[in-house]
């Protein structure tokens, strides 16, 4: 009987793109149902808002993407060199000292959670506060959910196992839509927390047969102080660092919107930035989870040249695909939010403080999601130091835009230098990593390379403005219609200014389509 054949690399990216597509919109749904619940601007909605931020923050912090990042580079350069009994070995120590490290975290956030609550948004009102604390100390568990989820997701991906990873957010995402439909009159916000907490765990529990399956074994007496070990731990620190750029903005963003619109700019930046992720996470979590265990194993075998060629690829697609979108965002922010997110307590101030929020966070979309790319292309040749000197930058650039328009504007500064902040941390991020991928020859441009990105920022800069022309026409249109019809215009113009400037990202992904549907042969080319 024939072995069955792996999937390609294009294959992959397909079904994890269908999967990541799926848990989006039910993420959306899920955003929609709390939007309508509980609005932007009631105790309930800052108290959840604040509380829900706080462990996955203080997470990214503490652990961030260390799980996988420091995970990976060493699990793979291990099977290639000593084989998958030695592999597992250190997942096993690994997913131990996750578990002990988190554990850890979760009591120190349940024991100080009045005083966590009170760091990260200062300035929320008594009531909020007091909403906030209980909330906080029942969803900080998840935190030991969330690291056992992404050491499993570092090693299935390690396996070349995608498709199970990429569900993962998907089953959470069902089981706070299923609360929100179901339950929330009865229990309330609390219940809410709840949900998400029980989510989590199911994020980690649905990986468990996979796991299983590709030879993992639970040992509760595995070493926690091998050499292997020991070079994850030396990688963490830095990774650690690298990883900083978030949840500092983050943490940094929530103090100052705690004063805006009486604590009303945090879910408003909140919702703002779910959109945000969904469209730059589709992207960038295909291109960075699928490729991230290849360039580690081209780094252990020293296989530059696929190194080059798979970082190029990826972020000359993420051009082509991410700038007409975060043109388009930022046109349409407005009626975009009002579509998505304005009914029931979501009122119309919502939207205005979420769509100036969104508009700004449009501008670093393509800076986000290269930025990603470019991190794990560095992280998988185990350059370790230069993502954390990138990162201590950005966040200085995220301070100083954010002190600076305090200063400068006074009693009107708002939610839109917020958010641009963020956006000038993912700039200086994704500019400072691609000097420092370069200078290690990690990935090379031809002039035709710079000129194909030229070409894709043009086409979106005309879209955009099309976008525009066809937004002020159907201005005081209905909601949808004044939505649908500038997309569809922008959708066009670039369509065709594809084909005019014959855009060769446009025949990759249609190759790698016909490709994945067994319509095109693969004989001579790579994956």
């Amino acid at each position: 009987m024939p072995a069955k054949k792996k999937p390609s690399l294009a294959q992959s990216a397909a079904l994890m793109g269908i999967i990541i597509l799926v848990s989006k919109v039910l993420g959306l749904v899920r955003d929609i149902l709390t939007a309508s619940a509980y609005g932007t601007e009631t105790v309930v909605a800052k108290a959840y808002a604040t509380a829900s931020k706080l462990p996955i923050t203080i997470f990214d912090f503490v652990l961030g993407g260390v799980v996988t990042a420091s995970f990976i580079p060493v699990y793979n350069s291990i099977a290639v060199k000593k084989g998958k009994k030695d592999a597992l070995s250190f997942c096993q120590s690994y997913v131990n000292l996750i578990l002990l490290v988190t554990a850890g975290i979760t009591v120190i956030g349940v024991i100080f959670a009045p005083s966590l609550v009170r760091l990260i948004a200062p300035e929320l009102s008594e009531d909020v506060l007091r909403e906030a604390e209980p909330l906080t100390r029942l969803m900080f568990p998840m935190v030991i959910f969330v690291g056992l989820a992404f050491s499993f997701v570092g090693f299935l991906q390690s396996e070349g196992e995608y498709n199970i990873p990429a569900l993962i957010s998907l089953v959470s995402n069902l089981i706070m839509v299923a609360y929100l439909v179901f339950l929330k009159d009865r229990f309330g916000v609390t219940g809410l927390s709840a949900a998400m907490l029980i989510g989590w765990a199911a994020q980690a529990a649905v990986q468990i047969p996979a796991v299983l399956k590709r030879g993992f074994r639970p040992k509760i007496t595995a070493p926690l102080s091998t050499p292997e070990i020991g070079r994850a731990l030396w990688n963490a620190l830095p990774i650690l660092i690298a990883t900083w750029t978030t949840p500092v903005c983050n943490l940094i963003n929530t103090r100052f919107a705690s004063g805006i619109a009486e604590g009303s700019a945090i879910p408003a930046l909140d919702y703002a930035n779910r959109l945000y992720i969904l469209i730059v996470g589709l992207f960038s979590f295909v291109a960075t989870n699928l490729i991230f265990p290849h360039l580690a194993r081209a780094a252990a075998s020293g296989d530059r040249e696929e190194s080059h060629r798979l970082t190029k690829t990826s972020l000359k697609v993420l051009v082509f695909i991410i700038a007409p979108i975060a043109a388009g965002v930022f046109v349409l922010a407005e009626p975009f939010v009002r579509l998505i997110y304005e009914n029931g307590n979501f009122t119309a101030s919502g939207t205005a403080l979420t769509a100036e929020a969104l508009r700004f966070y449009a501008v670093g979309m393509l800076f986000a999601a290269c930025g990603e790319v470019l991190v794990k292309a560095l992280f998988a040749a185990e350059k370790m130091k230069l993502p954390m000197i990138a990162a201590l930058v950005s966040i200085l650039a995220n301070l100083a835009v954010v002190l600076s328009g305090k200063t400068l504007l006074g009693e009107s500064f708002g939610v839109g230098v917020i958010a641009s902040a963020g956006a000038a941390a993912a700039a200086c991020s994704m500019i400072l990593n691609l000097v420092f991928a370069c200078r290690q020859n990690l990935v090379s441009f031809a002039p035709a390379d710079v000129f194909d990105c030229l070409k894709s920022l043009l086409s979106a800069l005309a879209m955009g403005i099309a976008v525009r022309f066809a937004a002020l026409r159907t201005a005081g249109m209905g909601k949808l219609t004044g939505f649908a019809v500038p997309v569809l215009a922008g959708v066009l113009v670039y369509a065709v200014l594809t084909l005019v400037f014959r855009s060769e990202e446009a025949a990759g992904l249609i190759r790698a389509v016909c490709r994945s549907r067994g319509n095109a042969p693969e004989k001579g080319e790579k994956p």
